[in-house]
C-alpha cells in the first residue's frame, strides 16, 4: 500500500487474502448518537453501526525451554540472526565474535540448520579461515575480502529475492565502516550469494549513510522494490550518531543503491526521556495483505536494560505501539536483561509461528565475560494481535466486496465463548437487515480453538451467491479472539 492512499469503500477483500487486525481499518465506527433527521424520525436514537464490547489485544510469545544455540566454539554468539524455512529446512544465520589483543574481532556470519527445529547441526563448510583452520561454519564477515573480511558484518540480515538471477536469489545487508576521509563513520554493504553459503561482496557500498545494529532488507513483492530498515538518531551529528536512536527506511529499484532513510518509528511523548529504539527486527506479516511487524527493542539507558516491544503498520510507513509494556513478559526467562529479536518468522508446527530471541545476563553497557544464548519465541499464527471480547461485544465491518464463496476465520473462543457473523444487506436510507438465510440466528457458532474453519449458516459454508454484491459483515463475540479473517 502506498503511503498516501486511502482505502476507499466499499473496502475490497480479495479471494485467498488474509486480513488481520493491526488496527480499526476494516471496523465501522459508527455512531452513538446518529446525525440523520430520517434515521432519528424513524429508529429514535439507537446507535448506528457502533462497535461495543471490543478491542484490539497484543498476544504473548512463549520462549522455548531449550536454547537454539548456546556455548558456540567459535566464541560469543551475536545478538543478530537471520531464520528462514525452506522446502522442510530450518537455516539460520547468525553472528559471533571473540577477543584479541586489538580488541573484539568483526561479526563472523556463521550456518547453522535443523530439520525438526530441536536438533541443529553446524555444518563444517571449509569456506573461511579462521585461527588456522578452515574446519568451520563461517559463511561471511572474516578473511578475504570478497567474503568481507575487510568490514565484518555487524547487524547483518539475508533474505531471499525471488526477482534476482539464480547466482544472485540470496542477499544480506550490513553495517561496515565508511571509506576513509569520509565524515559518516558507517555505511551500509551488501553481498549475494546463489544458496546462502558462498557469499560475494558488493562494492561500493549499497548505502552511503550512517546505521548501526540489525539492518533489516527484503525484497517487497507487492511494491516490486527493496526495502530497508536501518538505525538513525535524532539529533544527529556529523560523523552519523548524536541523539535518541529512532528508525528509517529506504527504498529502492537497485540493491545496489539506496537513497538516504527516512525516519519511520521515534520514541514516543508518554516514553521516559531515557528511552530510545536500538533495534527495529522488520518483519511482513506472513502471508497477510498490508500488513507489517516490528519488534523493537527498547533501550532503557537509566537502568541499562533492553526489553522487546510489537510496533504494526499498514503501509511500512506509518507505525503505531499498541501497548506501552513488553511484548516478552519480564519473568519470561533466564535472568533476562537485554532481550532482541532477530529477522524471520518461520513456521513451528501446526497453527504456531517462531521467531529468534537472544539473551544476555549482562545489561548493555556490562563488561564481564558471559555466554549469551539464542532461543526461540513461539506464537499462535496471526497471533502478535486480535480483535477480542472478554464478555460480548460486537462491530460491523465498512460497506465491502468479497470474492470466494467460503468465509474463514483463525480465532479462538473461551469456555461459553463463540462467535457468529450476519451478511447484510445494504439498503436505502439506513437500512441494513440481514440477507436471507445469513443472520446471526441461522449462523452456526464457532467455538473453541478455530484455525481456519468456514462459518456456515443454517449448515450451508456457500455463500458464492452474494460474491460481488456491496454487503457489511456484522461480528457478534462472546469471550472470543479473532485473529484473522479471509474469503476462499
Amino acid at each position: 500500500m502506498n503511503p498516501a492512499e486511502i482505502q476507499h469503500i466499499p473496502v475490497k477483500f480479495l479471494k485467498g487474502h488474509k486480513h488481520v487486525f493491526v488496527d480499526w481499518q476494516f471496523v465501522e465506527a459508527g455512531y452513538g448518537m446518529p446525525f440523520w433527521k430520517y434515521y432519528q424520525d424513524t429508529y429514535g436514537t439507537r446507535p448506528w453501526f457502533s462497535p461495543y464490547g471490543v478491542s484490539l489485544t497484543v498476544g504473548q510469545p512463549e520462549i522455548l525451554s531449550r536454547p537454539i544455540l548456546e556455548n558456540d566454539p567459535l566464541g560469543y554468539i551475536g545478538a543478530y540472526s537471520t531464520l528462514r524455512y525452506e522446502d522442510g529446512l530450518y537455516r539460520l544465520w547468525y553472528v559471533t565474535y571473540d577477543f584479541d589483543k586489538d580488541g573484539q574481532e568483526n561479526d563472523k556470519i556463521c550456518y547453522a540448520e535443523s530439520r525438526d527445529f530441536i536438533n541443529w547441526h553446524r555444518p563444517d563448510l571449509g569456506l573461511i579461515s579462521y585461527r588456522g583452520s578452515q574446519h568451520n561454519n563461517i559463511v561471511y564477515g572474516f578473511g578475504k575480502r570478497k567474503h568481507g573480511g575487510h568490514t565484518g558484518a555487524h547487524g547483518a540480515t539475508v533474505f531471499f529475492d525471488p526477482s534476482a538471477p539464480p547466482n544472485a536469489r540470496y542477499k544480506m545487508a550490513y553495517l561496515g565502516p565508511a571509506t576513509k576521509g569520509q565524515k559518516l563513520l558507517n555505511w551500509i554493504y551488501g553481498a549475494t550469494s546463489p544458496d546462502g553459503i558462498h557469499w560475494s561482496s558488493i562494492a561500493p557500498a549499497i548505502g552511503k549513510f550512517s546505521s548501526d545494529t540489525q539492518s533489516v532488507a527484503l525484497y517487497d513483492e507487492q511494491l516490486k522494490k527493496y526495502v530497508l530498515y536501518v538505525r538513525q538518531w535524532t539529533p544527529q551529528n556529523v560523523v552519523g550518531f548524536g541523539g535518541r536512536r529512532i528508525v528509517g527506511r529506504t527504498e529502492s529499484d537497485k540493491f545496489t543503491q539506496f537513497p538516504a532513510p527516512t525516519p519511520v518509528l521515534s520514541p514516543l511523548p508518554s516514553w521516559e526521556p531515557s528511552m530510545d529504539i536500538y533495534t527495529n527486527a522488520y518483519h511482513l506479516w506472513p502471508g497477510a495483505d498490508a500488513a507489517h511487524i516490528m519488534l523493537p527493542a527498547l533501550y532503557h539507558r537509566n537502568t541499562d536494560t533492553v526489553t522487546l516491544h510489537l510496533a504494526v503498520s499498514r503501509d511500512g510507513h506509518s507505525w503505531a505501539m499498541p501497548q506501552p509494556t513488553p511484548i516478552l513478559a519480564e519473568n519470561s526467562s533466564y535472568e533476562k536483561v537485554t532481550t532482541y529479536a532477530g529477522c524471520g518468522i518461520v513456521p513451528y508446527g501446526e497453527g504456531k509461528w517462531a521467531f529468534p530471541v537472544f539473551f544476555s545476563r549482562r545489561s548493555h553497557n556490562e563488561y564481564v565475560s558471559e555466554r549469551p544464548v539464542l532461543c526461540a519465541a513461539v506464537i499462535r499464527e496471526d497471533g502478535f494481535m486480535a480483535v477480542e471480547s472478554t464478555l460480548r461485544g460486537e462491530f460491523y465491518t465498512y460497506p465491502c466486496v468479497f470474492e470466494g464463496g467460503r468465509l474463514l476465520l483463525n480465532s479462538f473462543s473461551y469456555p461459553g465463548g463463540e462467535i457468529r457473523i450476519e451478511i447484510i444487506e445494504l439498503k436505502p436510507k439506513f437500512e441494513a437487515r440481514p440477507f436471507p438465510g445469513f443472520s446471526l440466528d441461522e449462523c452456526n457458532p464457532l467455538r473453541g480453538n478455530s484455525m481456519w474453519r468456514p462459518l456456515s449458516w443454517n449448515g450451508n459454508e456457500d455463500i458464492s451467491a452474494l460474491a460481488g454484491k456491496t454487503v457489511r459483515l456484522r461480528f457478534l463475540l462472546i469471550r472470543s479472539r479473532i485473529f484473522a479473517f479471509r474469503f476462499e
